[in-house]
């Protein structure tokens, strides 16, 4: 489980999660290890012509297919390449099951392990007698190993990790056992660092929520593992839960297996395969038309012809999918994936930022894109906390829409600019000498968020700010030379966490991980530091708060709503549960069965 994903897209969103394709890889399962990474699965054809195309027939058959809108980059999330949501969906929820699980009602409950429990000190986990790996058919134990190996590479310094949250509060080289089944690890006590900071960690139930296969990966780069598969050295599939990934291909899906040897409930779905499909318009019809049984979109009201739709269970909760705006501040060192920065130096500056902001009319947006599915859905004003939580604070709403204002400010820092919020103004503000323009990047294919910006680059243009459209496939936008290599000025995108504030750590302190935008207040992250280990939830609730006020001054990012998060699927298919972390809908897969 990964605490933020990204969404890239095509209808999609977030952790916080983003994909598209690239030429596809088809070698064999089994095949060598390529340059000290993983060799790519069976093609996903050759699984996928088997499969039957009528939901009657599928049934029959014991397969389910899923529509998934993005394809992904690998499945190894814990890289900053790959940190997205659809390659949890499609093989890492289901193959690298940890000590934890967050559950639909925002729960931690064991899996892997059968006791945990953290101290001041450190934290101690007893391992399930029965939990084992499946390797390419071989049953090999879950051990202690597992944990120090996935402890080990996340903290590793030379790990392109999307983010060390947590992990990084852990010292790698001290931890006891007893067996193989149970290990402590400590805090970390010294050489403390922003990085690596020491003491305990609030969520600590997060921390080894995703296992990887010490024995399996031995040897291997872990940088360039699972890039095509989910598999050991040998090329052959790899997983501790519910199923293992038989057959991927990039741009086109991926195929999943029952487990013979999962510790848990016995998967009742034989195979399960995620069928791409780019297009959110495209995956609407199929689901109406039967040739999937189950979606979980981008929410968008291109999606209501499907609440009327006989046979079709349309579920919708208040999702942990943080719609928002990110600034890149021009050259601003971020983390370490960022490399280049914004067109225009003027993002720097507050000011610019908060005229945009201003500019920007949330809940008309809110309104047209999901019209009657909209519900309660109203402009979020929190970039820490969500609505629907009790420590939410709206100090965001300050910048709520206000094109005077916000026309207003450009006159005050900028010349040759209106006179008056104009629709149909041509004239471009000059600050500095610089024009007042920016690029806006976002996920091609996504109908929803074309809208979006197509609404915001008119009301822009009304003040005398000019967008240039920079729509972007989902694998490129979140790839290495995407946003976060810091090559964009704007960009609108979805995270998807797990409802936690210390998800956003990594993301909103000075040269964390996740900070694409080069934001840095040392003030925001002694609060952001102090509240991710304080185990006072007073307190810690307090330091985030206090936080989010100080970011809300600057608007390094503006948040834009908290999306509905939907699950649209056959009501002949049971035991799916909508959950509103980015564990998604595969958090209980091995209850999925059919009627």
């Amino acid at each position: 489980m990964h605490r933020r994903l990204w969404l890239l897209a095509g209808a999609a969103a977030a952790v916080l999660l983003l994909a598209a394709s690239a030429t596809a890889k088809t070698q064999a399962t089994g095949s060598a290890a390529i340059a000290d990474g993983t060799p790519a699965a069976a093609p996903f054809a050759q699984a996928w012509a088997q499969v039957p195309r009528t939901p009657a027939a599928r049934r029959a058959a014991n397969v389910v297919v899923f529509g998934a809108e993005q394809d992904i980059d690998g499945f190894n999330t814990q890289l900053s390449c790959c940190n997205e949501y659809w390659a949890a969906q499609m093989g890492g929820n289901e193959t690298t099951r940890g000590a934890f699980e967050l559950n639909n009602k925002g729960q931690w409950v064991l899996d892997v392990a059968s006791a945990g429990s953290a101290t001041s000190k450190g934290l101690t986990y007893t391992i399930k007698p029965n939990a084992y790996w499946y390797w390419g058919g071989k049953k090999i134990p879950v051990t202690y190993k597992d944990f120090v190996y996935t402890l080990q590479k996340i903290d590793d310094p030379n790990t392109n990790a999307s983010q060390r949250t947590g992990y990084s509060n852990v010292d790698p080289t001290h931890f006891t056992h007893k067996g193989n089944n149970q290990v402590t690890f400590f805090w970390r006590t010294k050489n403390c660092s922003t990085d690596y900071p020491c003491g305990p960690f609030s969520n600590w139930q997060y921390i080894f929520s995703t296992l990887f296969p010490s024995q399996a990966l031995a040897g291997l780069d872990f940088n360039k593992i699972w890039t095509s598969c989910v598999c050991g050295s040998d090329g052959k599939p790899v997983s501790d839960g519910p199923y293992y990934v038989s057959n991927y291909t990039k741009g086109q899906g991926a195929v999943l297996k029952a487990n013979p040897f999962f510790y848990g409930h016995k998967p009742a779905i034989g195979e399960i395969d995620f069928k791409i499909i780019s297009d959110t318009n495209s995956e609407e019809e199929a689901m109406r038309g039967g040739e999937v049984d189950a979606i979980s979109p981008t929410f968008g009201l291109y999606l209501a012809p499907l609440k009327s739709t006989p046979g079709i269970t349309f579920n919708q909760v208040p999702g942990y999918y943080f719609e928002h705006l990110e600034f890149r501040e021009g050259n601003a060192k971020g983390g370490d994936s960022v490399t280049k920065g914004s067109s225009n130096v003027l993002l720097r500056n507050p000011w610019f930022r908060e005229a945009i902001a201003m500019s920007i009319d949330r809940q008309s947006i809110i309104k047209t894109i999901y019209g009657a599915l909209a519900g309660n859905t109203t402009p979020l004003n929190n970039a820490v906390y969500y609505s629907t939580e009790a420590q939410y604070t709206p100090d965001f709403q300050k910048w709520n829409f206000n094109p005077q204002k916000a026309l207003a400010l450009m006159a005050k820092h900028c010349t040759g600019g209106p006179t008056s919020v104009d629709p149909s103004n041509s004239k471009i503000w000059q600050c500095s000498g610089l024009p007042a323009t920016i690029n806006w990047s976002w996920t091609s294919g996504n109908s929803v968020r074309a809208t979006s910006e197509a609404i915001a680059k008119a009301e822009m243009k009304s003040i005398g700010i000019q967008v240039n459209d920079r729509p972007l496939p989902p694998n490129v936008i979140f790839g290495s030379s995407g946003l976060p290599s810091g090559d964009f000025d704007v960009a609108e995108f979805a995270e998807v966490t797990l409802g936690d504030p210390s998800d956003f750590y990594d993301s909103w302190r000075c040269q964390g991980a996740g900070n694409w935008t080069g934001f840095c207040s040392h003030k925001v992250d002694t609060l952001l530091k102090a509240g991710s280990g304080e185990l006072n939830p007073a307190k810690r609730a307090a330091d985030f708060q206090a936080a989010d006020k100080l970011m809300s001054a600057t608007v390094p990012v503006f948040p834009l709503y908290q999306r509905p998060n939907p699950l649209i699927y056959k009501s002949s298919l049971l035991g799916m549960v909508n959950n509103p972390s980015n564990v998604g809908p595969t958090w209980n897969i091995e209850f999925w069965h059919w009627k």
